[in-house]
């Protein structure tokens, strides 16, 4: 299975539902393995900005090949790996993105944003059970 654009718009669906499920308002980006929007939303009630952040949390994601939590505590004991990530403007190390992995292959990653960091992360994972 690829990432398509249908398996993109069921992954976002099902991030808005589970977020509203757990009222948390919440943008999506979901990202191709070269980090780019193959789709994107976020609910009603929540501010633009979170969808860029959900975008770069997807882009790290997708370019470490793991969850932006688990790139954070791998960095950050180390001040100038941390210090020298934290300056790419298109990457973010808050909780809340994940690769997406299909038949074993990485083709692509989701970001969200919107509640606080351990919500973001929560629903990920929630959502990508649902592949």
């Amino acid at each position: 299975m690829a990432l398509t654009l249908d398996v993109a718009l069921a992954l976002i669906n099902a991030a808005v539902k589970a977020g509203r499920e757990q009222g948390v308002p919440i943008a999506v980006a979901i990202v191709d393995t070269g980090g780019r929007i193959v789709a994107a939303a976020r609910s009603e009630q929540t501010g633009y900005i979170n969808l860029d952040i959900a975008q770069r949390k997807a882009t790290t994601s997708v370019n470490f090949k793991t969850s932006t939590q688990a790139v954070l505590e791998m960095i950050k004991s180390d001040s100038f790996l941390l210090n020298a990530v934290m300056k790419e403007p298109e990457i973010t190390l808050i909780p809340g993105g994940l690769p997406i992995v299909i038949d074993g292959a990485l083709v692509g990653a989701l970001g969200i944003a919107g509640g606080r960091y351990s919500q973001d992360h929560a629903i990920g994972e929630q959502v990508l059970k649902s592949l």
